[in-house]
């Protein structure tokens, strides 16, 4: 009988220790005060008129929720007893991605509440490598405009999204999916039903049964669906089985959309959570719980065990090692057809209907726009645009719309009154970003067709030609594609009128000049720099000052050697300058030690795929770089950043 009873205690004391596996690695679980504050506040409705497309949303009311508080510390002390290595993460934490990464995974219980910063600097941790289980409702709403006492609430409209396409704002690209509605289900039941999925075989195997947790109540869930692309990388791993009753019968069908999903991108791992889990789940500790819950679960769910297993077994997905990498694709087709241009009896006309589409696995957004420009470069007449709030990664129909979301087509004509004869070239381009955003690095150019027509005057009709490419530049050769996209974009314009001179060495001020074209950003005469090498009024010092109030150069010894070659590293703090890129201090280079000057930035680039350098794993930062690799490097960050 002691025998016995030694034995069921040893098994007792096995089963509650910390194991070796869980205690390796470092936890995150994420405190948010804006969200634990968001939580108790209440609003009135009301109505928003978005800046940028001028659409009039309804606002609802917000209600007083279920402390927030509460939740994470439920995770907090869960994941604790689990046995893992557990440490809270807080919002300025969330701001800086290399505090981020410290952690195997960060685990988000209801943070409903984040900013542009927070929810990149999340994205560049995840991308890299990082861990991510969202439990329900994350970065669904703005903190930056968080709302006022007595005023309607809009920090759920992202505030300046204003399409469901990117729901998650810039966050939007790491779920792969859309956003559906938020739907409330009767009586409704989660489970696995026939996946498959190590995180489902984990928790089932553990709990000895298949999962299943009921809510009796009639509760809020959210409606996602993956995109339709055969490069996202994205799962539902349990689903909405059942339940009596639903109040949007329309979009809902038991079993058809996923209560959680197993996502990777890039390199890292994610689980997104469509329902209250954390309220089925009964914790005993001693803290200070805001609604004195004292950690118990809702009286109107059922699931405690099957909750946890779940949530333990997400979290062991997300953190384990990962080998594959799922790339970033950000890719847009953009092409016109129907061109016409003539004299009408408004004056000189050109018209014609320009597309945009969607074929990479990220969502984009920005302003489709075609301008004329004469041969001198300069816009004629008044350019056409359109800002597009979202175009869907996803290349089928089959998605809420019923329509292929992730394609613009555009009408348009532009008069040009007295229109003199000559050469002018028929620009459309695409600019990447939110409407909103004014900042140097949050908006620019990704893409452009250009056409040249020749005008002869009088009544006579233009004549439409193809605009040639560098005749040095070959369609063989690795950088073709970016010297031509780059070529439409009027960031570079050659090193004379037929030639680019791909393998000459690229100059400080001619590096700098592109990236400023690229950025959209032009020389600056009140621009200043204290150097002694270059004079205002020579060549060159307008850039070089502008470029520098941008951090894209910067003086070397009191010189700002306007003539000597880029280098590799150079070119590092050029772009992650320029275009604010965000990315963790993760790969070693041999060649770049932590005490390099351009560490940072290097690193940077190649947490965003960027650069991958040499076979040798050396990045060879003093190397000069020549016209057609600093090409490829500006276009990669153009696709590579969209914020």
């Amino acid at each position: 009988m002691k025998k016995l009873s030694f034995s069921v205690l040893f098994l007792v004391l096995l089963t509650f220790l910390p194991t070796a596996h869980a205690s390796a690695q470092k936890i995150g679980v994420m405190f948010s005060e804006s969200s634990e504050k968001y939580a108790k506040t209440t609003h009135p409705s009301g109505s928003f008129t978005s800046p940028n497309t001028g659409r009039v949303q309804t606002v609802y009311p917000k209600v007083d929720y279920s402390s927030t508080l509460d939740k994470e510390l439920k995770a907090y002390h869960m994941y604790k007893q689990m046995g893992y290595d557990v440490e809270k993460v807080s919002e300025s934490m969330l701001s800086d991605v290399n505090a981020l990464t410290k952690f195997d995974a960060v685990v988000f219980p209801y943070t409903v509440m984040m900013n542009h910063q927070q929810r990149e600097s999340l994205k560049a941790y995840i991308r890299a490598g990082g861990g991510a289980v969202f439990a329900f409702q994350a970065a669904r709403n703005e903190s930056a405009h968080f709302p006022q006492p007595g005023k309607p609430d809009v920090s759920p409209l992202i505030f300046h999204a204003d399409s469901w396409i990117f729901e998650w704002d810039n966050l939007t690209e790491v779920f792969q999916s859309r956003f559906i509605d938020d739907v409330k289900l009767q009586n409704a039941t989660v489970t696995a039903g026939n996946s498959t999925h190590p995180i489902v075989a984990n928790a089932q195997a553990e709990l000895g049964r298949k999962l299943a947790m009921t809510d009796t109540s009639y509760n809020w869930v959210e409606i996602i669906k993956p995109w339709q692309n055969k490069n996202n990388n994205i799962q539902p791993v349990l689903f909405f089985s059942k339940y009596d009753a639903t109040d949007k019968s329309a979009t809902m069908s038991a079993d058809t959309y996923g209560a959680a999903h197993a996502i990777q991108y890039g390199k890292g791992r994610v689980v997104q959570i469509g329902y209250k889990i954390m309220d089925y789940i009964h914790v005993e500790a001693d803290d200070n719980w805001e609604d004195h819950t004292k950690g118990l679960a809702f009286s109107d769910k059922k699931g405690n065990e099957d909750a946890k297993a779940f949530m333990k077994a997400s979290l062991n997905w997300v953190k384990a090692p990962n080998q594959s990498n799922n790339k970033r694709q950000y890719n847009l087709s953009l092409y016109t057809d129907g061109l016409q241009a003539y004299v009408s009896p408004r004056g000189f006309v050109y018209r014609s209907t320009a597309t945009v589409k969607n074929n990479g696995n990220v969502p984009a957004r920005g302003t489709l726009k075609v301008e004329i420009l004469n041969s001198s470069g300069k816009v004629v007449g008044t350019s056409h645009q359109r800002y597009l709030p979202g175009l869907a990664a996803d290349a089928t129909t089959n998605n809420a719309d019923k329509r292929d979301v992730s394609k613009h087509h555009e009408k348009f004509e532009i008069y040009l009154k007295g229109l003199p004869a000559g050469v002018y070239t028929a620009r459309t381009s695409f600019t990447e970003g939110r409407l909103d955003q004014k900042a140097v690095g949050f908006k620019f150019k990704t893409m452009a067709e250009v056409k040249t027509f020749h005008y002869a005057g009088g009544n006579t009709h233009a004549r439409f030609s193809a605009v040639p490419m560098f005749r040095d530049v070959s369609q063989s050769g690795g950088a073709y594609y970016d010297i031509k996209n780059l070529h439409a974009l009027g960031v570079v314009t050659g090193y004379n009128a037929t030639t680019f001179a791909p393998t000459k060495t690229i100059t400080r001020t001619q590096a700098a000049t592109m990236v400023l074209r690229a950025l959209g950003v032009s020389p600056s005469s009140n621009a200043n720099l204290n150097v002694s090498d270059l004079q205002r009024g020579q060549y060159g010092y307008d850039v070089l000052a502008t470029a520098a109030q941008y951090g894209i150069v910067s003086p070397q010894n009191g010189r700002i050697n306007a003539n000597a070659p880029m280098t590799r590293g150079d070119m590092a703090q050029a772009l992650v300058n320029g275009f604010k890129l965000v990315g963790p201090t993760t790969r070693n280079f041999t060649d770049v030690p932590v005490t390099h000057q351009h560490y940072k930035a290097i690193q940077t680039l190649a947490a965003l795929d960027i650069t991958t350098g040499y076979q040798d794993s050396s990045f060879r930062p003093e190397q000069p770089v020549n016209r057609q690799n600093f090409s490829q490097f500006v276009n990669r960050t153009l696709y590579n950043q969209a914020k």
